[in-house]
């Protein structure tokens, strides 16, 4: 009899829900969009109630356009964006809209536990403090919404309030713990130093789970608002980084994931927890591993930038072709890509996007290679990171839009220097997840199980000629940042200084 496992994944425009055989062959899926409130400079709100709608609608729809029996649905799994923070009663409804990842209102907060708790932080979560983690956050709304704070019964991330409003139990997963800044990462747990130290609550914070545990099974009540059978199971589920890790195949020390998108996030699988500060640290889903972390924060965004604001109407499949008529060390230009500032690995909130070895023979087909190559320098400089803590890299996936660029793909491995695999499937956090609860509910008896039924679409292996060329240019990468910090800092100032006044002597 065929079975089935149901994924919840929550992006920050939308929710994507998809239902999977044991094989793991998407059999149904269904998108709801949602929106994004700004009430100030730095602030980033969802109201929870647009979370529970999607995944409500999204789970119905796929019920009835598949006419798949409910009871054949063996589990449910949940991934989310990470380092959200929702506060709830005691009746378990939101008393504001979550925080979630792109909120930076906590700055003073994560510059104070810096001042006062960094030794504590860094020995015990190993993670910088930063003001989109749940930490700074929650000590945000205690001394700003001190009314908030004293009604919260829990706080959650976002994947734990949907699998609340599943089965009723508050649950927090271990994947969210490196982030917390109130965490053991090195054991999940939570830290009684850290809590103390920054004055939140112990008992305002839901159990901590591992990603594939159950944490309970669908209610009476869900289940008529769904379509859901009562009594499904529901894992803990994790955040949507190492969701994806796992629907790329990554599970093992070594393993690494680079996902292309508006962000290139480049991941490192690790089989113990190594604390460097520019990097991010948390548990993978596959116990007894963590991943480590660092990006591009504007990385595909940036070509996209200079498609849109310099080349104008060119399309991404005429930007390939014509970067692809680029000769690799034909033109020698360097893009420094942090166009809106950078945090790990160089955590630099002053940083602009720098373009180096303009000469008059440059081309559009040049720059749009620097665009690629500016990228692909910066996921070289988090890998190296991670070998120069004694990681020994062994196998290279990527995923995301990047992907879809063989001339691009070409030059991440010719820079990183490793063969690179595409994986077949297309939405990996789904596939991760998906895999997870599999797992979770004995569906597959090891995770390796559920890797083995994923698809390779193509593998690229990288020109040793064009490799030996990177490397010198990465070099000038590295110490071209370095040799103009000071300037950007400069910039920085006079931008502010002078984006004050409404006209310009002389103007």
């Amino acid at each position: 009899m065929a079975e089935y496992i149901l994924s919840v994944d929550l992006g920050t425009t939308s929710c994507k829900t998809v239902l999977f055989d044991t094989d793991f062959n998407m059999v149904a899926t269904a998108k709801k969009a949602y929106d994004t409130s700004y009430p100030h400079q730095g602030w980033a709100e969802q109201p929870a109630y647009q979370w529970w709608r999607a995944l409500k609608d999204n789970t119905k729809e796929m019920i009835e356009t598949s006419s798949i029996d409910p009871a054949k649905i063996i589990a449910v799994g949940i991934d989310a964006f990470s380092t959200t923070v929702l506060p709830v009663d005691k009746e378990g409804d939101p008393l504001r809209p979550g925080l979630i990842w792109m909120d930076r209102r906590a700055t003073k907060q994560a510059e104070w536990i810096t001042e006062n708790l960094n030794d504590e932080t860094w020995k015990i979560n190993g993670n910088v403090s930063d003001a989109g983690n749940p930490a700074p956050k929650i000590m945000w709304i205690k001394e700003n919404e001190p009314e908030v704070y004293e009604k919260t019964h829990m706080f959650l991330h976002a994947n734990g309030y949907l699998v609340y409003r599943l089965t009723g139990e508050y649950s927090m997963d271990v994947s969210e713990a490196g982030l917390s800044q109130f965490c053991d990462t090195k054991t999940a747990e939570y830290s009684d130093v850290l809590l103390d130290g920054c004055g939140i609550d112990r008992a305002k914070l839901p159990p901590i789970y591992n990603c594939t545990d159950v944490v309970g099974k669908v209610t009476a009540e869900a289940a008529a608002k769904t379509g859901l059978l009562e009594g499904t199971p529901v894992i803990a589920g994790s955040m949507d980084n190492v969701a994806a890790g796992l629907g790329a195949g990554v599970s093992k020390g070594g393993e690494v994931f680079i996902s292309g998108g508006t962000v290139t996030t480049n991941n490192v699988c690790l089989s113990e927890p190594k604390y460097n500060k520019n990097l991010h640290v948390y548990p993978h889903i596959v116990p007894g591993t963590w991943l480590t972390s660092g990006g591009v924060d504007f990385g595909g965004a940036g070509l996209k930038w200079f498609k849109e604001e310099v080349l104008e109407e060119e399309s991404f499949a005429e930007i390939d072709k014509l970067g692809d008529t680029s000769v690799c060390g034909k033109s020698s230009v360097i893009f420094l890509p942090y166009m809106v500032g950078q945090r790990c690995p160089i955590w630099n909130d002053n940083t602009s996007g720098v373009l180096m070895g303009l000469k008059p023979t440059t081309n559009r087909q040049d720059m749009i290679r620097a665009f690629m190559e500016g990228t692909t320098y910066g996921s070289r400089h988090v890998l190296s990171i991670a070998e120069e803590e004694g990681v020994e890299i062994i196998d290279v996936k990527i995923t995301g839009g990047s992907a879809n660029s063989a001339t691009w793909v070409q030059i991440f491995s010719d820079v990183i220097g490793k063969a690179i695999e595409i994986p077949g499937a297309v939405d990996l956090p789904p596939l991760g997840i998906a895999i997870a609860a599999a797992y979770g509910v004995g569906a597959i008896k090891s995770f390796e199980e559920g890797i083995e039924k994923i698809p390779t679409r193509a593998e690229f292996t990288p020109n040793a000629e064009n490799h030996e060329y990177y490397s010198e240019m990465y070099s000038v990468f590295r110490s071209l940042y370095e040799n103009i910090k000071g300037e950007y800092d400069k910039l920085a100032g006079i931008t502010a200084k002078f984006s004050k006044k409404t006209k310009l002597t002389g103007d």
